[in-house]
């Protein structure tokens, strides 16, 4: 990729270099990061409407999952696939981001006009649609600015725009649920009379157009860690299932224990404020504002601390440093996350929650940067499709649905929902650490065959 003096010394123009500086390659990040965020808000939002939406459309804990996981988990997965595909081949892929951007904001205010469950549903699958084409272009645009000692700090910092973004969510949220319903009432030319749940949709999904202005400044990096005997050329979709089919236990291993991870994460974070209200009769301002700061603060720095100590470790020789922090995070988080909702007031729900995202949130970068890590640059696009597809239909898709499921047809009870979460947790975070226990020496194998120029096809 041909670059010149002028473009170097431009910070947006130093994307066209083959060697951008490394302030434009942060930028890069800063801009993914910023995305990430606005999806996370558009996405999360609908946590803290709950209520208001439960007694307007006249909707079961079970149908409310729906929308938190399956409506948005649905096309959000199947959309996935074609992205990752085009990742891998197009030559401009932040052009996949705008476009997707533009799609998922204008879903965002048609939730504001639902006036049903199934409108609301329709909508919700809008949503995860136009979100599907950021993370899979993201992590190929990241991984060809950073080489794998800097990677995982740097899709890291991509990563804390999903707390950033899930903290704001309940904040924002929050506060315009109470600017609304103050208002009692808002008429809109077009949408017509909106209750102010609906009026919160609209209003975050109308930043999208500034969000998509600024993904244009991204310039196409030149691809590094190129499969063998397919450099400078497309790989055929029939190979990309032969390297998947040689190398199943690996990915088996990584895919299998985010999508747990990300199960039990969504599930958990998805109720909590539900949870918080319900057991201890928290108004849903408090909420917003307190659980938000939890996952604002604790989301962002757990984040980054992961990514700092993934380099940290790398540089002392720990290539598989990446796993080594997923194992023992989860490991870690497992007392607060299972104990914190038994907990008697919702202060020490709170904090145990804080302690359990600080710990959790470490692996977020590096769990991606590990699948990164063992997968040839054609395949990156394709492979992020993959697991996002799974994390959705497994984490978003059940994650939700299986604590409802606890607390609708298990106890019967609302306000169980506390126990739920917590059996949740414990039935599920064992799975996970055995799984990873058991995954460890293919995923060393893998680093020495892609370190050694092993990543043929």
């Amino acid at each position: 990729m041909a670059s010149n003096a002028a473009s170097e010394s431009n910070l947006i123009g130093e994307a066209a270099s083959s060697t951008p500086s490394t302030s434009y390659r942060w930028y890069v990040v800063g801009i993914l990061s910023l995305a990430y965020c606005f999806s996370a808000i558009d996405a999360r939002v609908l946590t803290l409407l709950v209520i208001p939406i439960k007694q307007d459309l006249q909707l079961s804990d079970f149908q409310i999952s729906l929308l938190q996981g399956f409506a948005f988990a649905l096309l959000y997965s199947v959309a996935a696939i074609p992205v990752g595909r085009m990742v891998d081949v197009a030559n401009n892929r932040s052009r996949i981001i705008v476009v997707g951007v533009l799609f998922w904001s204008v879903m965002t205010v048609m939730c504001g006009a639902a006036r049903s469950f199934w409108q609301l549903f329709a909508a919700r699958i809008g949503v995860g649609v136009g979100e599907a084409t950021l993370s899979p272009t993201a992590y190929s645009l990241i991984s060809d600015y950073f080489d794998s000692k800097r990677r995982a700090l740097a899709i890291s910092f991509y990563a804390i725009g999903y707390p950033i973004g899930g903290g704001l969510a309940l904040i924002i949220g929050g506060l315009l649920l109470q600017l609304y319903t103050a208002m009692d009432g808002i008429e809109l030319p077009v949408l017509g009379a909106l209750q102010p749940w609906q009026m919160v949709f609209v209003t975050v999904g109308l930043p999208g157009v500034l969000v998509a202005a600024l993904l244009f400044t991204i310039r196409e990096p030149v691809r590094r860690d190129l499969a063998k005997g397919y450099e400078g050329k497309t790989m055929p979709i029939s190979e990309t299932f032969r390297y998947l089919a040689r190398h199943w236990r690996i990915y088996g291993m990584l895919i299998g224990s985010v999508s747990l991870i990300g199960m039990l994460s969504i599930g958990v974070s998805l109720w909590y404020p539900t949870f918080l209200i319900r057991t201890y009769s928290m108004s849903v301002a408090d909420v917003g504002i307190y659980y938000g700061m939890v996952m604002l603060v604790c989301g962002t720095v757990g984040t980054i601390i992961g990514g700092w100590l993934s380099g940290r470790l790398m540089r002392k020789g720990k290539a598989d440093a990446n796993m080594r922090i997923v194992l023992g995070t989860t490991i870690l988080k497992s007392l607060p996350l299972v104990v914190g909702p038994l907990m008697p007031s919702a202060a020490l729900a709170l904090a145990f929650m804080a302690v359990g995202t600080l710990i959790g949130q470490a692996a977020q970068g590096v769990m991606i940067s590990a699948i990164q890590d063992v997968t040839p640059n054609q395949l990156r696009g394709q492979m992020m499709a993959l697991t996002l597809l799974s994390v959705n239909l497994v984490g978003l898709g059940l994650g939700a649905s299986f604590i409802a499921a606890i607390t609708d047809f298990g106890f019967g009870d609302e306000s169980a929902l506390r126990y739920s979460i917590a059996i949740a947790g414990a039935v599920l975070l064992p799975v996970i650490i055995a799984m990873i226990w058991a995954g460890l020496p293919a995923y060393r194998s893998a680093l020495v065959r892609m370190g050694s120029g092993g990543s043929e096809a």
